[in-house]
């Protein structure tokens, strides 16, 4: 690529296709300069640092996964927070080092970051709560949903370098009736139950959000 078409928006562009493909750990100013075909000293010109880096790749993943207009819908709080589960749960699957930018900082709430969560704001204020508070419940949403997948994206990525199957968690073998240890008593109920549903992030997802818009009902309904 020669220098005059060599653009901040180029280089972002060709960060966010390595991360998808080996992480943010094979991240690096020279791999995006030998994928462009570029030197990499050029790219500082656009891009000064990695953190200045990492901060552009978030928010371009945000420009592109923007929660759908409210305008002419009549959306509850609720169904917000449900369209907000669905697109952000696929954007983790699509692009999983997400959940550990998003969790920085200095990396995350750029232009894009902040409009979508103004999203989740407008939407809670149907609980009659001021905006300090349903910007509160708004990153608690968010954070559910992120602790859900960061738990279902890191057992893919582990499960893909391992070679010889997946063990049981004692939790799961609990659950199946086998347990590897003699189970704690408050536990003891769940021996043989099953954990067709209790396991599934999907499940978690769906469960854990309606406890939390539950808790949310009840607090600004003191």
């Amino acid at each position: 690529m020669t220098e005059a078409k060599l653009t901040r928006a180029a280089i972002v562009d060709t960060a966010i296709t390595l991360a998808d493909e080996s992480g943010l750990d094979a991240l690096s100013m020279r791999r995006i300069a030998e994928r462009i075909g570029a030197g990499a000293m050029s790219l500082y010109r656009h891009i000064p640092n990695k953190d200045t880096l990492l901060a552009a790749m978030t928010d371009e993943v945000s420009r592109r996964n923007p929660y759908p207009p409210a305008e002419g819908q009549h959306w509850t709080w609720r169904d917000r927070v449900r369209i907000a589960a669905e697109v952000d749960w696929q954007l983790y699957q699509e692009h999983p080092w997400v959940l550990f930018t998003f969790a920085v900082p200095r990396y995350n709430f750029g232009e894009h970051s902040l409009l979508v969560l103004s999203w989740l704001v407008e939407g809670f204020a149907e609980l009659g709560v001021d905006t300090r508070e349903a910007t509160r419940m708004s990153l608690s949403v968010w954070s559910y949903i992120a602790g859900v997948a960061l738990q279902q994206v890191s057992a893919r990525l582990l499960q893909s370098r391992d070679s010889e199957g997946e063990e049981r968690s004692g939790l799961s073998a609990l659950l199946e009736g086998d347990p590897h240890w003699p189970p704690p008593p408050a536990l003891a109920d769940l021996v043989g139950t099953g954990n067709s549903a209790l396991l599934q992030p999907e499940h978690l997802l769906d469960t854990g959000l309606a406890a939390l818009c539950d808790g949310f009902e009840a607090r600004a309904a003191r």
